[in-house]
């Protein structure tokens, strides 16, 4: 589910924006965002509830919530989209050109209100979801950084430094550069992989095949059925913890005395409850949304012997 969507989009990202190239009018990260919607509601069936914004937003393209009915759990992400434009092999002909752009007509930089945003908010954190043509891809790879794909993470509060700290016309187009910002970047896969199963009784094996669709992992060196959910609070909560850790273990000292990662909130906010319940009862969504809101719902571990769900599994 969402560990196959985390390999399988970025490849398809950078040849979009590649065969857009051509064209008079290229296609904006707005559009790839939508892309990225669309697939995130043909991948997660009812666990992954997808609504669309009315009006323009300030502070984040999209709210990512990570929630578990069964302990109460949440953890949320705010993202921020940005593409990457360039021309030749060199990737330092690369870069974010609207990476320093205000939010709205005000002021404020748009990174700073990202992270203003998810400092104000408990259970909140902020990235940056980056967008690549291929032939940025190539570049990087070309200078020895693999970490470049059709579509990356980066930390908010990295990407903040790096703008507040732009104050000379130098620092400006340093700092929004690939070659700057490209060893910051984590892969989709380093959120969603890998998988987390929720492990099935035997009535999966039911005459006709399977009732429900079920992915295969390990366990203790044995294999385990079960159906993809979403990674729990928790499990988003650490594994950005630990892109950090690698980044700062990496070189990347800025990464040292960033703000901490906060820990998961013990109940989910009751918009988030109200958009559940909606999309289960088939409702519409709420109106007067300012971002994209999807909404990943996981669950606990049970008796593998009690019916659908079983034990919440890693697999590989």
């Amino acid at each position: 589910m969402l560990c196959h969507l985390a390999h399988q989009f970025p490849p398809f990202v950078a040849s979009f924006l590649e065969r857009s190239r051509p064209l008079r009018r290229r296609f904006r990260e707005e559009t790839v965002t939508d892309l990225l919607m669309g697939s995130l509601i043909t991948a997660g069936g009812r666990r992954i509830i997808v609504e669309f914004p009315d009006e323009p937003v300030t502070g984040a393209d999209m709210e990512w919530n990570f929630v578990n009915p069964d302990d109460g759990t949440f953890f949320r992400i705010l993202l921020q989209a940005k593409q990457c434009y360039g021309t030749g092999k060199a990737w330092t002909r690369h870069g974010y050109r609207e990476l320093l752009h205000t939010a709205g007509s005000g002021p404020k930089l748009q990174a700073v209100a990202l992270c203003d945003t998810a400092r104000a908010e408990a259970a909140t954190y902020p990235l940056y979801i980056l967008y690549h043509p291929e032939s940025t891809c190539a570049a990087a790879a070309a200078a020895g950084c693999a970490a470049v794909a059709g579509a990356s993470l980066a930390d908010g509060y990295l990407i903040e430094r790096l703008v507040t700290g732009a104050t000379t016309r130098t620092l400006r187009t340093r700092n929004k550069n690939l070659k700057t910002i490209a060893p910051l970047l984590f892969p989709l896969s380093d959120l969603f992989c890998p998988p987390t199963l929720l492990a099935t009784g035997p009535q999966a094996f039911a005459p006709g095949g399977f009732l429900f669709p079920v992915a295969i992992g390990r366990e203790g060196g044995r294999p385990v059925i079960g159906v993809p959910v979403p990674p729990t609070p928790a499990v988003i909560r650490d594994r950005i913890a630990g892109s950090r850790e690698m980044l700062a273990e990496a070189g990347t000292t800025a990464a040292a005395d960033l703000p901490g990662v906060p820990a998961v909130a013990e109940d989910i906010p009751e918009e988030v409850l109200s958009a559940i319940e909606k999309a289960q009862e088939g409702g519409p969504a709420e109106p007067g949304l300012r971002r994209w809101r999807v909404t990943f719902v996981s669950a606990s571990p049970r008796d593998p012997d009690a019916g659908l769900a079983g034990g919440l599994r890693q697999a590989p």
